[in-house]
């Protein structure tokens, strides 16, 4: 470990290239090297004091930098100063100095983005757009709300927010959902900006494609309507008489939004806040305890497969099935299961629905796994994907060690799931310990509590494995198997998440026998 230096301090810039000195090659993008002495970056970085003293490392890859803004880092760990930061190198300078903890470099980042902030003292849509789309990166990946709660603030005292929204929302099919998130958090209670927004835009669309845009639906469907009724009920109103020109199967969608629209909950609040960007969609697992209608025969759970945007997946299409069966079997009256003749026919509208919804079929890791669903094995959706000549693929990651708890009872509690896992986008990682993620569980508003993935380095001290900003929750399923190799979704579980739901809850896990304890599993797309 380097000898204790107080920094910044003044090394000296005649230093700066010196054949004698730079013992340590820093490998840039596009091919770029930069020398620098290993000693002088150590006092600055304990990162790179780590690789050099504790590895030997003579070589660092900083691949995902440009040169000029690795030069900076350079620069700055021998002068002490940060002169040269300017908008073009800030996003690469700020996070070279937070992933290698140079903690007085970061302090300056952030005084520089400040006085960029400071400096906007009219609306300008190109300015304010900077400073969005420079703190959205920074919340991505490095995981703070620094930096866009001063791009908030700014947009807020400028009073230009539904000018601000409706500019970034031109092109909104274009945006991720993490964008999308940072709008909706952006509005708060002032929902009427993405109102009124979407309310214009799909006026004009709806004339022209009869059909709802995915940005569209996901910005409805995560902020609270029920702020815009009660502000503006003719905006409200005029909303859902745009809705009404949707297509048929958007009738059911479009009612639930309206209901979902006529309640206050506290969370909803909460969102309104700030709290929806870190836990709608970017740090929560997405497929837990969704619901729907039990009462339905077997022929329409079918029929709702196949069309429903609550199933996202192979995997969570045979969990719903899963779930019908359990539930029509043991608590729905009057019983109902899958009969012989269901059974049989039961593949072949499978293969059909999943060649009509496009889903990839499973990992060949399912080959060992049973669902408990007669006639529906894992075995004829495993072995048809050539994932070679395709975009996205599928994993299974196995968390470490067997959970002896049931799910559920440890689904209802402070707990956490660690998995070793190297992201392929990583490249090579010389940090201590495991690549991997924790997952943990969060309170929710029902006995069960969510899972989020963790994505701070405070939550990684003293665990076995360490987190890169690759692995992402939206690209994770979660999923239980038992100690006969049987799986347990955990999709559609919302029907448990109730305290009147005790007597079930027992029966669920009696009926799938976790006394021998379960394993944790993530499939993951890639």
């Amino acid at each position: 470990m380097a000898p204790k230096v107080n920094v910044p301090m003044d090394f000296g810039r005649h230093l700066i290239g010196s054949p004698t000195h730079s013992n340590l090659k820093l490998n840039t993008s596009e091919g770029g090297e930069v020398r620098a002495s290993s000693v002088i970056l150590s006092f600055n970085s304990p990162v790179i004091d780590h690789m050099t003293t504790t590895l030997h490392m003579t070589s660092v890859d900083m691949l995902e930098f440009s040169k000029p803004a690795v030069q900076l880092l350079v620069d700055a760990a021998y002068s002490g100063t940060a002169e040269g930061i300017t908008r073009d190198i800030f996003r690469d300078i700020n996070k070279i100095a937070n992933v290698f903890e140079v903690s007085w470099l970061a302090e300056k980042c952030a005084e520089y983005f400040n006085e960029v902030a400071d400096s906007v003292k009219t609306p300008s849509y190109t300015e304010l757009l900077y400073l969005f789309e420079e703190a959205g990166f920074v919340f991505e990946n490095l995981k703070t709300k620094d930096y866009l709660n001063i791009t908030f603030e700014k947009i807020a005292m400028l009073r230009w927010k539904q000018e601000f929204i409706d500019r970034y929302l031109e092109n909104a099919d274009r945006l991720s959902t993490k964008k999308l998130d940072m709008v909706i958090e952006l509005a708060g209670s002032e929902v009427n900006c993405i109102v009124q927004t979407l309310t214009n835009q799909l006026s004009e669309m709806l004339k022209v494609q009869p059909s709802l845009p995915v940005s569209s639906e996901y910005l409805l469907d995560n902020c609270c309507l029920y702020f815009c009724k009660k502000s503006d009920r003719v905006l409200f109103n005029r909303l859902f008489d745009v809705l009404g020109g949707l297509p048929d199967e958007k009738i059911r969608w479009t009612f639930e939004l309206h209901r979902k629209s006529m309640i206050k909950r506290d969370n909803d609040v909460a969102e309104a806040s700030g709290f929806s960007l870190t836990m709608s969609s970017c740090n929560k697992i997405p497929n837990l305890y969704h619901d729907f209608n039990f009462d339905m025969t077997f022929n329409q759970l079918l029929d709702w497969i196949s069309v429903s945007e609550k199933v996202t997946s192979l995997l969570m299409a045979i969990e719903a099935v899963q779930i019908w069966n359990f539930n029509r079997r043991y608590i729905k009256t009057p019983r109902m299961t899958i009969t012989l003749s269901d059974g049989q026919e039961l593949p072949k509208r499978f293969s059909g629905i999943v060649e009509q919804r496009g889903w990839l079929h499973l990992p060949s890791d399912f080959t060992d796994f049973q669902n408990g669903v007669p006639r529906l094995g894992f075995s004829s959706f495993c072995t048809q994907n050539n994932y070679k000549d395709m975009k996205v693929t599928l994993t299974v990651i196995d968390a470490i060690g067997t959970c002896d708890h049931e799910p559920l009872s440890f689904l209802s509690k402070d707990s956490k799931i660690v998995f070793r896992f190297k992201h392929p986008s990583v490249t090579p990682c010389n940090l201590p310990g495991c690549c991997g993620f924790i997952l943990k569980t969060v309170p929710s508003e029902g006995s069960l509590w969510t899972l989020k993935l963790c994505t701070e380095k405070e939550e990684y001290l003293n665990e076995p494995v360490h987190y890169h900003s690759e692995v992402r929750a939206e690209d994770m399923h979660v999923f239980v198997v038992n100690c006969y190799k049987v799986i347990f979704s955990l999709s559609w579980l919302n029907f448990l998440c109730f305290q009147e739901s005790a007597s079930t809850r027992d029966l669920w896990e009696n009926t799938f026998h976790f006394k021998g304890g379960v394993k944790f599993k993530v499939m993951y797309r890639l």
